[in-house]
């Protein structure tokens, strides 16, 4: 039985990849393979600095502003996966979706969504006595209350996808829609940041839910790494030969970006960390680009950050639950750890913890229901052919 399942979905898999390209396999993008890698161990280590931070009663020293400004190095996670998720899109499929397209999606990312939702409430109302489990629900899956509100951003795009394809893509020139992308999500974003709504709308009720959640979970706030990584997983190989063009200014952006990030952030202009800042945008972008370059021009990618992207969305989803049941564990031994003991710690064991649940799951029929399939194997046996392809075409140029 166990094996009629998994040769099931191998023949999905293969299905799918014939149809990415009318009937051709279309090669593997092994650069996804890195940039999931950094964006899913950057999540992990973020919210493993939160942790640290909410724990120890730390003043505005050089500890907290060491650690503060790493949590900011590292807010590109969740963009980075907006960015890989549409560009794998526009990449697989150029023309129109596959019919099993949005089936897949809700099979294996809606429902893990559902899944962890319910998780996610049930721990924060064991682990804390203020916490009610059937209100922790409500504000997990209509006000974003917890990490998968990332997949309500997703899907918004999935469906976004076709329509602006058909509508924008085909009576625009691509700079006329990337600018106005990117002027659309830093007016929406600005707003937010800059805008007191206590001072002028306090009248509103439930005013601070509303804004926390108009702020991070509508598409607008996102629009901008949509509509880049469409433009560059459809045009791939001019992309690669445009990051070649721009390979030495690209660190440069990457350090610049950070600096302003951290400026604006140290200076009092925008005080809030999180990943809806407008100055949070080009440096993403920036670090999409340097990753995609470095990924490029790696001949053979360690299988480490393989196994790695192969159990990122497990890893994604699951890894808040363990920092949960670590918290409680540390709390009793605060007085014996350091902060780094528990940025280290809840790094390691999360990761960890979160790749044997993964694993173990998708054993079971039913598991990828709960957390997500894991990429299979066969679909990394593209990697030299992608590297061989692109590599001709540079030399071509």
């Amino acid at each position: 039985m166990r094996k009629a399942y998994k040769l099931e979905h191998s023949n999905e898999n293969k299905m799918d990849c014939l149809e990415m390209a009318g009937g051709k396999m279309k090669p593997v993008v092994k650069e996804i393979f890195l940039l999931r890698f950094v964006a899913c161990l950057g999540i992990v280590l973020m919210h493993s600095v939160t942790l640290g931070l909410d724990l120890f009663d730390i003043e505005k020293n050089t500890i907290f502003i060491v650690l503060t400004s790493l949590q900011l190095a590292l807010m590109f996670g969740t963009p980075v996966f907006i960015f890989i998720s549409e560009f794998v899109i526009a990449y697989s499929y150029p023309h129109q979706l596959p019919k099993k397209f949005y089936k897949k999606r809700f099979n294996y990312i809606f429902l893990p969504f559902i899944f962890i939702g319910f998780l996610d409430a049930a721990f924060h109302s064991i682990s804390m006595t203020n916490v009610e489990f059937d209100k922790k629900i409500i504000l997990n899956f209509f006000e974003g209350d917890f990490h998968g509100y990332f997949i309500v951003i997703v899907f918004q795009f999935y469906f976004l996808h076709p329509l602006f394809v058909k509508f924008v893509v085909s009576k625009y020139r691509a700079y006329q829609v990337i600018m106005t992308a990117c002027l659309v999500n830093f007016s929406y974003l600005a707003v937010f940041n800059f805008f007191d709504p206590f001072r002028y709308l306090s009248f509103l009720p439930y005013l601070e839910v509303e804004w926390n959640v108009l702020n991070k979970m509508p598409f607008p706030a996102w629009i901008a790494y949509f509509v880049v990584a469409y433009y560059c997983g459809k045009n791939y190989e001019q992309f690669l030969l445009l990051l070649q063009r721009l390979r030495y200014f690209l660190p440069s952006v990457g350090i610049l970006t950070l600096g302003i990030l951290l400026a604006s952030q140290w200076s009092g202009v925008i005080t809030e960390v999180h990943s809806k800042r407008i100055d949070v945008i080009p440096y993403t972008l920036s670090v999409a680009f340097l990753l995609f370059y470095i990924a490029n021009k790696v001949k053979h990618m360690p299988k480490f950050v393989i196994f790695i992207s192969r159990y990122s969305f497990g890893i994604y989803l699951l890894h808040p639950l363990f920092i949960i049941l670590l918290k409680t564990i540390f709390i009793k031994f605060i007085d014996d750890v350091s902060v780094f003991t528990v940025i280290i710690t809840t790094f390691l064991c999360s990761t960890i913890c979160s790749i044997c649940a993964t694993y173990l799951l998708n054993k079971w029929r039913f598991g990828p229901y709960l957390v997500g399939q894991v990429h299979a194997e066969e679909s990394l046996a593209n990697d030299k052919k992608i590297a061989g392809k692109t590599k001709q075409v540079l030399h071509q140029r």
